[in-house]
């Protein structure tokens, strides 16, 4: 039976400082993903995603903290869907205090690809700081955007394993 592997999408974990962003890079029919640093700067995250591939691919989360949404806005410009994660509702196990940069980004993206994540409501999509709509809200989709609608991000559905498009949580 032929590998569909290559339909998988691709999660990243980030960990997002003032400076550095620290991205865990899990890919289709791998445990353990790859780790990387950048520069928190738009260049970075361009020259990132340009690295990786179809941004349509990609699925990408970060705790929701200081640096706010303009990270998520990026990403959703550039097609690749992100969430951003409330931090009190990420699973830790009991006693696990031990917290760095590489061990964080790392349990994001393997916890988001698990779909254990909940995520903080984002005016990163196609909203106004006030919150209104300012248009048509996109809706996901693993291939193409949906007519009239462009580009697909997770403001309305979220990819769950294997891709599938589920309704938003």
């Amino acid at each position: 039976m032929p590998s569909v592997s290559h339909l998988a999408p691709t999660y990243l974990g980030l960990d997002v400082h003032k400076d550095t962003i620290s991205v865990a890079i899990l890919i289709p029919d791998h445990e353990r993903p790859e780790v990387d640093r950048i520069p928190h700067d738009e260049p970075s995250v361009r020259r990132l995603v340009g690295r990786l591939g179809d941004p349509r691919r990609l699925r990408a989360c970060y705790e929701a903290g200081p640096t706010g949404y303009d990270l998520a806005r990026l990403l959703h410009s550039m097609h690749v869907c992100c969430e951003v994660i409330a931090p009190s509702l990420i699973p830790t196990a009991p006693g696990d205090r031990v917290k760095t940069d590489r061990r964080d980004c790392r349990r994001l993206a393997r916890l988001h690809r698990a779909g254990e994540l909940v995520r903080s409501a984002s005016p990163a999509c196609g909203k106004k700081r006030s919150g209104t709509c300012a248009g048509p809200v996109p809706t996901w989709s693993s291939t193409a955007p949906a007519p009239g609608t462009g580009w697909a991000c997770s403001c309305c559905a979220t990819a769950g394993p294997g891709g599938a498009a589920t309704p938003g949580r």
